[in-house]
């Protein structure tokens, strides 16, 4: 990891951190410490003049403010931690071959409260049908989904409560902290279970409190993720399976959730954090029932932002004033209200906003999704050397993935067409379900449907979203019809295509 660059950036983390050490002092490095039997820290001879100006910081909490990574500590919190952290077995549902299949695989959570629910990836419980948590103690006992939220790759499930009480098992929970407390250098350690081994402890620091993926578009299983906040970067080690599982402090509070690491560099892993992640469960369990998983319901005006570093002079203004508007989504709210692409947006609801740099796109984007969805907003946008007032209402954040459903009988899974896919494929509107998979040998394959294909009406009855056209199944299903009208676009054309169903 490289040294720390400039004087203005070392005072600055040497007022954050204990550890004082020398401006060439690499992140993560004990060689300037020495450490008294009794936990005391003996200050180089160079900083000894700073040691009065720093008390302040290195007494919070009644202890140093980032305690060292000492044997002693690391003991003491993984003793803390590690009955909190479980194993997840799950089978997830996926479509293949137009049929609902079940894809198994394993993953980390932590257990944060004492109603028995557990925090982790929605890459690793999302969409369960199936879970079983392995607890500290080896039970292993059933759960369910709780809800799930694929924009910040996050899942809430609980532990079957009645088999706890029932088998006598105990369990215990972490607590939550605060990860806009973190620094670069600071000690964290991660905990899971890699590969499905038992819980498994890594040390190491954390490297950056602010990563952006920026331009690159995260997804998972083609669902979009990472678009409202940044990552904790961390060149503590995890592997496949650590997923899910805690990001700690050393003092024993979760500071994030450990979600992924990029194979081909070294030590680069990343976290979610948990300031993140407690909005996140505050939503899910506020909507969860008994029968719909709990959600986190934001806000879309239609638009995306690019960083204006190195645009300001072409556009004429601030420094630091503004965000350059890169996409406006058609017939989206932004578009009805009459913003366009290359708009400066200067303010929200009276408030500036700043993108400058691509670390503030997605703090940006989240300002827009925590507002009330059906709210008016007003926006204050700079078009050439005009300013203009508009005001757009919001609407319903949606994915390009809807929901996706089974049709055995005819042989095929389609999904609901979303806002966001019609405007990617540059489809007329939204309504309709549209093709994923297909069995060979079945009414819609032989019928040279394809994977794509928008179906708009079943004999002759509008499809208008995936309820409708699943009612207008079961329907012909039920009535045993052996020929089935569908209306089809594919691409930008459409036509009409015939289902021979032999039952």
């Amino acid at each position: 990891m490289p040294a720390i660059q400039s004087p203005q950036s070392f005072n600055l983390w040497l007022k954050l951190s204990t550890t004082l050490c020398s401006a060439t002092l690499l992140c993560g490095c004990a060689a300037h410490h020495r450490t008294t039997t009794a936990g005391a820290t003996t200050l180089p001879a160079e900083d000894t003049k700073n040691a009065a100006a720093s008390t302040a910081e290195k007494n919070v909490m009644g202890t140093q403010y980032f305690p060292d990574a000492s044997p002693e500590r690391v003991v003491r919190v993984t003793e803390k931690v590690f009955p909190a952290v479980v194993r997840i077995d799950v089978a997830q549902e996926t479509y293949s071959e137009g049929k609902r299949q079940l894809r198994r695989g394993i993953g980390s959570g932590v257990i944060f409260d004492k109603d028995g629910h557990i925090l982790t990836n929605y890459h690793v419980a999302g969409r369960a049908a199936e879970l079983y948590v392995t607890l500290a103690n080896k039970e292993r006992v059933p759960a369910h989904l709780v809800g799930d939220d694929h924009w910040t790759d996050l899942a809430v499930i609980q532990m079957d409560m009645d088999v706890l009480k029932d088998r006598k098992i105990s369990f215990n929970y972490a607590e939550l902290g605060d990860s806009k407390r973190l620094v670069p250098c600071e000690n964290v350690m991660a905990i899971g279970t890699p590969f499905g081994l038992a819980r498994t402890v890594t040390l190491g620091v954390v490297s950056n409190t602010d990563r952006t993926f920026y331009p690159e578009q995260q997804t998972i299983d083609e669902y979009e993720t990472g678009e409202f906040s940044n990552w904790i970067q961390m060149d503590t080690p995890i592997s496949p399976g650590n997923s899910g599982g805690p990001l700690v402090d050393m003092y024993g509070k979760v500071v994030g959730i450990n979600t992924l690491g990029i194979r081909i560099g070294q030590n680069l892993n990343f976290a979610i954090p948990i300031d993140t992640a407690k909005h996140v469960i505050e939503e899910i369990l506020k909507t969860a029932t008994a029968d719909k998983k709990g959600s986190v319901e934001r806000s879309d005006l239609g638009i995306d932002f690019k960083p204006l570093q190195d645009l300001e002079t072409f556009y004429n203004i601030d420094i630091n004033k503004g965000a350059l508007i890169n996409s406006v989504d058609r017939g989206s709210p932004a578009d009805k209200a009459g913003v366009k692409t290359q708009d400066i947006l200067l303010e929200l609801n009276d408030q500036p906003i700043n993108v400058r740099f691509p670390e503030e796109v997605s703090p940006a984007r989240k300002l827009i999704s925590d507002l009330p969805v059906g709210s008016d907003v007003k926006m204050t946008v700079r078009r050439g050397k005009e300013t203009l007032h508009l005001t757009a209402q919001t609407q319903k954040l949606e994915g390009a993935v809807g929901e996706e459903k089974e049709l055995k009988v005819w042989g095929m899974s389609v999904r609901d067409v979303t806002r966001r896919y019609a405007n990617e494929e540059q489809l007329d509107d939204d309504t309709g379900v549209v093709i994923t998979t297909m069995s060979t040998g079945y009414p819609a394959a032989k019928a040279e449907l394809q994977s794509g294909d928008v179906i708009r009406s079943i004999n002759q009855k509008p499809a208008t979203d995936l309820d409708e056209f699943m009612k207008l199944y079961n329907e012909s299903v039920k009535n045993k019809d052996k020929t089935v009208l569908l209306e089809i676009q594919r691409n930008r054309g459409r036509n009409n295509a015939v289902l021979k169903v032999t039952y």
